[in-house]
């Protein structure tokens, strides 16, 4: 996947954003996502028309013919006013550095790698939407019937509780 600017769009990505108010998962466009995560030119960390409260948000990857690939979780508390205050890695400082530090080495031993993993882990679960957003999202979610049986996605999915069926077509 290629990003040629914080502007655009990656290849073959969408975001999904829970209304809960809506009862439903809706396209965040891509700048506003750049715009909420502080990422774009203004800095600023606001998403328009948000309430405040815990927004769940899903980062879904797509392979070259549309199928899910992978699917990053995301959770932020929003402000009032509609900015991000805060989200949830499950990590306390000092392991967030040391997640920042590993990720950042160029020959990682095969201890760090293990720690990494092990961190990235335990952030993962704090993300995970709730279970009552769950049959909203697979009918908004893209691909997922063509998603590979080796695909990262897989891990998300199973943790919400979603299996690839084991039957073999005859």
């Amino acid at each position: 996947m290629r990003k040629s600017s914080n502007q655009k769009i990656p290849d073959k990505t969408l975001i999904l954003h829970w209304i809960e108010e809506q009862k439903a998962w809706a396209e965040l466009p891509w700048p506003d996502w750049v715009r909420f995560r502080g990422l774009g030119e203004e800095h600023s960390s606001l998403l328009l028309g948000a309430e405040a409260g815990e927004h769940y948000f899903l980062v879904c990857m797509l392979g070259s013919h549309g199928e899910l690939s992978n699917v990053i979780p995301h959770r932020y508390m929003i402000s009032n006013d509609a900015r991000l205050v805060h989200g949830f890695d499950g990590l306390d400082g000092a392991e967030r550095d040391e997640s920042d530090r590993i990720a950042e080495l160029d020959a990682p031993t095969i201890e760090d790698v293990e720690r990494y993993q092990e961190l990235c882990g335990r952030g993962f679960a704090p993300n995970l939407p709730p279970p009552h957003t769950v049959q909203h999202l697979l009918q908004a979610m893209p691909g997922i019937a063509g998603a590979p049986p080796g695909a990262a996605c897989w891990n998300f999915l199973s943790a919400i509780g979603v299996c690839r069926s084991g039957a073999a077509i005859n």
